[in-house]
């Protein structure tokens, strides 16, 4: 009621705001309606609170009402039970009790049992006793008192299971009703968010209503400030014109020598004015341009931090980069290495395992020799030649093939002497070209003796056929490494005289004269051995190439 009251005062104080006062009215009549629609729940809630204690109450009467039942059914059972057990002793004890009243008349019994078994014998009454009369009693009762206990048990079941049933009616309608609780409190719950929020709306108007008066008598009150200036400038501007209009026509002959000197005066005090106007500008201007520095300085000052930040990180990944460049080129270098040295191994065995090798059994007949045209060649042989070609076609199209030479030559040679190898002094690079050059020569000329010393033997073989002994001999092995050793010392002049007999061992034939010959086709020590000589032949070229850098 008291927004009610506010906002009647401020519809007579302001002729503006009744709009405003209409829209605060209609929502305080939602505000009664949502106010009535909450009691109205707000009942109904607590008229099923009550419902719902109602039906606690019914509900824990009628527990207590099965747990007698139940209690009285317990003992009937039990009651029924001792009746059993009671019956069953008494029919025993009977039993008993007629066997033993039977013995003395044993002897005396006829053959028919029928007839014993009658009450009447001879025309005599046998009398059995009262004790049967009353056995039969105590059974009829205790049959008649089982009898009502079943009836009044069938009772009790039936209205336990009544019972049980309005139970389970009650949890029914209490679960509905809870329900019902829960969706009436959800739909309160709602209500009150609507209320929450038309009061806020309602607080948010208040405050708009507040600050439209506040500004509605802030524009009133200066507007009747500048009334009341504008009249008193009138006023004063209609006195200074009268009093203008007076002084000027006493004072015109008086101010004609001055007027100059004021006029003066009013113009340089403009003068100063707009003087003063431009240095104010211009320092306006001047202190918006600093600001717009220090911001562009600052957001420089991040560029930089930032560049800075990317530099360091690219630095940092370089250097990462270089270290695992370096150990990579380091890992190749050594693999390099270790495949130079295997491969240097790997020959070393292969020579000593093909000198001391078994001697081979005995071969196939041979083929028909060759013709003179086609020398027999190895497959091997033929993929180095083609090598040595594509190389040496290589070297022709390369415009500088001495500088990779000589590269080539440096690196190998740094790594064999750090490995230990030793080199030999030479003398003059000239000469060495000639001796390699004569070298050359003289083992093209000696490949080719031996080629013609193995043809003219497989010739005298066809024309022979002897059987001769297919071993390799042991003075022919040594005449083997005696060739190899000195292509190796480097004496290629005796390498004529070896494929001659020495004096000492006139019928021992030449590496290549041999009847063992024609069964290697291959020549694996030949081939061996001219491979040695291309090394050599590379070694010194190398050596060479490296000194004359040197130099």
């Amino acid at each position: 009621m008291w927004v009610q009251d506010e906002e009647s005062t401020g519809a007579d104080g302001n002729d503006l705001l009744s709009p405003i006062s209409s829209d605060g009215e209609t929502d305080l009549s939602s505000d009664d309606g949502g106010d009535i629609e909450c009691e109205i729940l707000e009942k109904q809630r607590n008229e099923a609170y009550q419902k719902l204690s109602e039906l606690e109450e019914v509900s824990n009467q009628l527990l207590k009402e099965i747990n007698v039942l139940e209690i009285q059914f317990q003992t009937e059972r039990c009651c029924r039970e001792n009746a059993e057990a009671l019956a069953v002793k008494i029919s025993k004890e009977n039993k008993v009790l007629k066997r033993r009243s039977m013995m003395p008349l044993i002897g005396e019994l006829p053959e028919d049992l029928s007839d014993a078994e009658n009450p009447l014998i001879c025309g005599d009454v046998v009398d059995l006793g009262h004790e049967d009369n009353t056995e039969e009693n105590l059974l009829l009762e205790s049959q008649a008192k089982i009898t009502a206990l079943q009836a009044s048990v069938d009772g009790l079941l039936t209205e336990k299971l009544q019972l049980e049933q309005r139970v389970e009616d009650l949890t029914t309608e209490q679960n509905h009703l809870k329900e019902q609780l829960a969706l009436e409190i959800e739909e309160k719950e709602a209500l009150l968010r609507k209320i929450n929020k038309q009061n806020k709306n309602i607080n948010k108007i208040k405050r708009v209503s507040q600050l439209v008066s506040e500004e509605f008598t802030e524009m009133s009150q200066k507007l009747e400030l500048e009334q009341d200036l504008r009249q008193q400038a009138e006023v004063v501007a209609h006195q200074m014109l009268v009093e203008k209009t007076v002084s000027q026509g006493q004072d015109v002959m008086e101010t004609d020598g001055k007027d100059g000197g004021i006029q003066l005066q009013l113009q340089e005090a403009l003068q100063q004015i707009s003087h003063i106007n431009t240095t104010l500008s211009e320092i306006q201007r001047y202190y918006q341009s600093q600001g717009k520095e220090n911001m562009e300085a600052v957001e420089e000052s991040k560029l930089l931090s930032e560049l800075r930040n990317q530099l360091e990180m690219s630095e940092r990944e370089r250097r990462g980069l270089q270290a695992q460049l370096f150990e990579a080129n380091r890992c190749v270098a050594q693999l390099k290495t270790k495949v130079r040295q295997i491969q240097e191994t790997q020959d070393i065995e292969a020579t000593m395992k093909e000198l001391t090798a078994p001697p081979a059994p005995p071969p196939p007949p041979p083929p028909p020799p060759p013709p003179p045209s086609t020398p027999a060649m190895n497959f091997h042989d033929f993929l180095r030649s083609r090598r040595k070609d594509g190389v040496s076609k290589t070297e022709q199209k390369d415009p500088n093939p001495l500088l990779n030479m000589k590269a080539k030559a440096v690196d190998e040679m740094m790594e064999r002497i750090k490995k230990g190898i030793v080199l030999r002094p030479i003398k003059n690079i000239q000469e060495e070209d000639s001796c390699w050059k004569d070298q050359k020569a003289q083992n093209r000329k000696s490949a080719i003796l031996e080629l013609k010393g193995m043809l003219d033997n497989m010739k005298r073989r066809d024309s022979s056929k002897r059987g001769i002994s297919r071993k390799v001999e042991d003075s022919e092995l040594l005449l083997v490494l005696q060739r190899r050793r000195r292509v190796m010392a480097g004496n290629p002049e005796q390498l004529s005289a070896s494929q001659d007999p020495l004096p000492g061992q006139t019928g021992i034939p030449a590496a290549g004269d041999g009847p063992w010959a024609s069964e290697f086709s291959k020549a694996p020590v030949l081939r061996r051995l001219r491979q040695n000589r291309e090394k050599r032949d590379s070694r010194i070229r190398e050596s060479a190439l490296i000194i004359s850098h040197k130099t």
